[in-house]
Formats: C-alpha cells, structure tokens, sequence
C-alpha cells in the first residue's frame, strides 16, 4: 500500500507538471501559429495584389473602367479572393463583390491608409459592404502612383488554417503528453521497485526475523539508503542482543532471589515484582507490572512503607506482619528511586520472609519457658522434700522419711528422663546424619516393640493388636526406629481409655513404607496438631505429668523421621482417637530379616 502510494503520487505529480508544460507549451504554439497563418495568408495575398497590379494596372482607367471590373472578377474568382481598386482620394475604383458606384469612401480603412503611406497595410474585420468578416491586404500601386490594390478573402478561410495548424499542433502535444506521461510512470517505476524491496525486507525485520539483508543495487542515493539501513540494522541488532542478553540475566537473578523484589514509580505504579514478590504478596507478578500499587498490595502497613521509603532521602527498615496469611513476618528494605523528574521519585523495596525465624525464635522462648517449668518442677519437690528431712526432723520420722523419700527418686527419675531424652534429641541434630543405617523388616520390628509393651498395655486396660506387612522393610537404624515406635505406642497407651483398643500397622506402599499407630483416644484439638510435636508442648500439661510423660515423646520421633528423610503425619478426631503415621522411605532390597531388639532402650 505504501508503495502504491509513492508510485501513484510520484506519477500524478509528474504528470500534472507535464500536463501543465504542454498545455503551457500548446497553447503559445497555437498563439503562434494563428499569427504564422495571418502572415502567410497576408503575403500570400500581397503577392496577388502585386500580380494585379502588374497584369491590369494599366486598364485601371476611367475609359477601361468595365474591362478592369471584369478581369477583376475572373481573377478574384481564379484565386478565391476579393479584389478592390482603392484610388488616391479614397474612391472605390472596381471590386469584385460589390458595385463601386454605391461603396463608402475606403480613404480611412487601415489597410488603405498604410498603402496610401507606401506601405504594405493588413487588417481583419467586419466588412459592411459584404456583411462578414474578412482578411484585407493592401499595397500600392507601382502602375498608377497614388493608387491602392486590396486584396482580401473571407475570415472563415484564415479561420479554417488556423483550425487545422492548431489541430496539427494539439494532436501532437496531447501524443507528447501521453508519452512523456508513460515515461514518468516508468521512471517512477524504477525508483519505487527497489524501494518496495526495502520495504518487504523491513517488514520481515519489523517480525523480528533478523539477519536479513538489504540488496544496494547501485551507487545512487536508493543503494546509499540501503547500505546504510544495514549498518544501522547490524548495530541495532548487536543492542538488542546486548539487552536480550541483560534482560535475561536480570530476569534469572531476580527468578533466584529468595527475597521479594519491588519497584514502583512516582506514581507509585509497579515498575517491577519478582517472583519470590509475587509469592509472599499472594499476587501474580507478571500481571502487576503497570498497575497501581494500592490494587496489588493489601497491606496498609507495606503500602504505608512505600510511601516511607519514597519521601525518606536515604535507605529505611521495618517489620511488618501479614495478617491475611497466616501470619507472616517480613522484614523490609527500602531505597529512594531517583526518576526522571528530580522533584519526584520513586522506591525499591526488599523484603525478607522472617516467619520462620520468628517462629523459631518463639519456639526457642517457649523452650527456654518449658525446660524451665520442667525442670523446676522436680528440683523445687526434690529440694523442699530434703528441706524437710534435714531441718524438720522428719529423718527421725522413718515411715515419712521413707515416704519423702520415695518422693525425691520418683522427681529424681522424672529429671533424669528429661535430661535423657534432651541429650538424645540433641545428639539425633548433631549426629542424625552420620548414624549407620541397614534394611530393617518392620514386622520384626513391630512384633519385638508389642512384646514388650503387653504388659503395660493388659494393666491399664488396652488391647494392643499389630498388623505388619511381611515385605515392608526400611533402609535406617534399628534402634532408633525402635525408640520412635515404642514413644508412639507409649503415648497410645497411656491416652487410651480402658477397654479400648491400640493398633500398631507397618505398611508397604508404593513409594514409602508407613509405621502407623492408631488409638481410641480423647483425641486432640486441632488447633494444637501444628504444634504436637514441638518439645515440652502439651495439650494437657496436668495430665501429661500425671501419666509421667516428659513432653519430648513425639519431638524425638519427628527427628527420627528427619534423619531417615521421612516425615510424622498427625490426624486426630476429638472424641474419637488419634492416627500416628511415621512415613519413612522404602528400602531396595527386602533382607531375610533383623533383629531390631538390641536398641538403646525404649522411651517407657
């Protein structure tokens, strides 16, 4: 379309200018050739009046008056003219077309009055002796001095040549023209083929299809154009490779920022949102590039830190806590953005998702907190108890001296139990990762742990029943999957009301192999399933120290599940009973069978 458009304007412009040359051209040929005409014609007729003159001068007398008249007419009608006899005076001698008797005086016509000055005279006009227009030429008379021959044809004669001079002259303009046009559209031609190639190889450019090549045909200006369009083309694809390839790396390290990344304008509209943004926003930050800040973000406290940063002249901090999601902390960095306008800027904000560590460090509070209690629990006993026994009398006393007594080793064995178990999750962090493992088959497994446990299980009451697939078999260490299994049925047990029942399953799936205790117990809330197996947590601390439980039980079984790189997966039902599933990974080769028994002691 776009050539179309040059050829057609190219073409129209050069044709009105030749169109205009022409008829300019045309028309000052036709002027000039109506003027060539009246001269020929004219000198054509003063040849005839100088052959009048010379043949039939001397009759030009009164006496001979009739026979000049005649031969007059008989040459006017030989050569198609009008030819009258003018004399000094004025006076019409002979005319081939009118009666001279009854002609106006001729002294004052202009062709007379020239000849009569001895000059060649012409004029064009209305004649009123013939009623029409006529060419005349007059000449003196070299015969009879004083005398004036004219000669004359109608107008519509010179008319006619003139006619048909111009149409010879306006049938060759309008051929020129018509030529002239033809080679301007053809010139035309071959300047905007070359320029519609261009036009095809910038489209393809325009598509992206690099590496395409202008053809220079020549050292015009057309070639000059297209050799410098690929220079410019070369370098242009050199930057766009060079910003293909920053973008990219931008791309890819804000792709691998583990904080969140936003950048907002003046206006405060997102100029930029990575991913790990996207994520801790609950947004999707491909789509928030462009939009306005306050219709991405819900948090006031982030929005108002925004601002913060865009007023601030120098880097700021903060903490804020999402409350829509769950909550979460992040810890903030802000900069100044300088932008374009020096009076306006915008800000860069870095965010850190802290709810780990504020969690952790809220964990570390409660586990100072408990270890605390715990411990304080049975040193204050044991340390009242001996108060007791040393400044009250009371060894005197054997039958309560027996009794205290009793008293300061059961808190003696309950500190110990704590302490035990705290070296053990201890040792399980530190040296979880370097304990020897081999393929351990969970029905052996099961079947040593319920043993031991039927015992405790028949004197409160409980009916302890196991289920163990003979080919589900674990890649660990034996003794501390015993110490799990036996903190799980231990727990099982003592939760469980009387005449309920305990089930211990070893299962074999596809990908994993499952230790799962379930019990008929008073359940537990859900609200304190996130938190069960953190150390010293408890849903019911009164109870839980009545049963003799240390508050560590299911915190060692989620490190044992950690170091064989399986998970514990906690369902519960108030009311109803609890479900303990250790999921552990499958072993490669199911062994004949091992002895789990040699463990280093269970968790009763």
């Amino acid at each position: 379309m776009w050539r179309r458009r040059l050829f057609w304007k190219l073409t129209l412009t050069f044709s009105a200018v030749i169109v205009v040359s022409m008829a300019g051209v045309g028309g000052y040929l036709v002027h000039g050739q109506r003027g060539t005409t009246r001269r020929l014609m004219e000198d054509h007729l003063a040849r005839v009046a100088q052959v009048v003159d010379d043949r039939f001068g001397n009759l030009l007398d009164l006496a001979q008056r009739t026979r000049a008249d005649s031969l007059a007419s008989h040459i006017g009608r030989e050569t198609a003219t009008r030819i009258t006899i003018v004399a000094s005076d004025g006076r019409v001698l002979a005319d081939t077309e009118g009666n001279p008797e009854r002609m106006d005086n001729h002294r004052l016509r202009p062709e007379v009055q020239s000849a009569l000055r001895g000059r060649v005279g012409s004029s064009l006009r209305f004649s009123d002796t013939v009623r029409q227009d006529f060419l005349y030429v007059a000449v003196p008379s070299k015969k009879r001095l004083g005398w004036v021959v004219r000669v004359a044809v109608p107008a519509t004669q010179f008319q006619r040549n003139v006619r048909d001079a111009s149409n010879v002259l306006l049938l060759g303009t309008v051929m020129a023209t018509a030529i002239a046009i033809l080679l301007a559209a053809f010139l035309t031609r071959r300047i905007t083929q070359p320029l519609d190639a261009m036009r095809a190889k910038l489209q393809q450019l325009e598509r992206g299809e690099f590496g395409v090549r202008l053809e220079p045909g020549g050292d015009d200006e057309v070639g000059m154009l297209a050799r410098t369009l690929n220079s410019a083309q070369d370098r242009l694809e050199h930057t766009i490779q060079g910003l293909t390839s920053q973008r990219n790396q931008r791309d890819a390290i804000l792709a691998s920022m583990v904080e969140g990344l936003l950048a907002v304008d003046a206006d405060e509209r997102v100029l930029l949102m990575n991913r790990s943004a996207g994520r801790l926003l609950a947004v999707e930050s491909d789509q928030a590039e462009g939009r306005a800040l306050v219709e991405v973000v819900r948090s006031p406290d982030l929005l108002r830190f925004v601002q913060k940063t865009r007023e601030a002249r120098e880097p700021v901090s903060a903490e804020i806590v999402l409350r829509e999601r769950g909550p979460m902390w992040l810890e903030l960095h802000g900069a100044p953005l300088g932008m374009a306008d020096a009076a306006r800027q915008g800000a860069v904000v870095v965010f850190n998702d802290v709810t780990r560590l504020q969690k952790l460090e809220q964990a570390r509070k409660d586990f100072v907190g408990n270890v605390s209690h715990e411990l304080r629990t049975p040193v204050t006993s044991i340390k009242g108890f001996l108060e007791t026994l040393l400044h009250r009398g009371a060894l005197e006393d054997s039958d309560n001296a027996r009794r205290f007594l009793g008293i300061i080793a059961k808190h003696t064995d309950r500190l110990s139990a704590i302490i035990d178990d705290l070296l053990y999750l201890s040792r399980l962090e530190h040296e979880g990762d370097h304990v020897p493992k081999q393929t351990v088959r969970l029905a052996s497994l099961i079947e040593s742990a319920v043993a031991d446990f039927t015992h405790l299980a028949e004197e409160r009451g409980v009916r302890l029943v196991a289920h163990a697939d003979p080919n589900a078999c674990v890649h660990g260490d034996a003794s501390l999957l015993r110490r799990a299994l036996d903190n799980l049925i231990d727990n099982a047990i003592k939760y469980s009301p009387r005449e309920s029942c305990v089930e211990v399953h070893g299962i074999a799936e596809e990908d994993a192999v499952v230790l799962r205790v379930v019990d008929e117990g008073a359940g537990i809330p859900e609200e304190h399933l996130p938190r069960i197996s953190e150390r010293f947590y408890r849903v019911d601390a009164g109870r839980s120290r009545e049963l003799g439980g240390t508050g560590l039980g299911l915190a060692i079984v989620k490190h044992v599940a950690r170091v064989h790189g399986g998970e514990l997966h906690i369902q519960s039902v108030v009311g109803e009973g609890s479900c303990f599933d250790l999921q552990l990974p499958v072993a490669a080769v199911a062994p004949q069978g091992i002895d789990p028994e040699l463990s280093e002691g269970s968790a009763r």
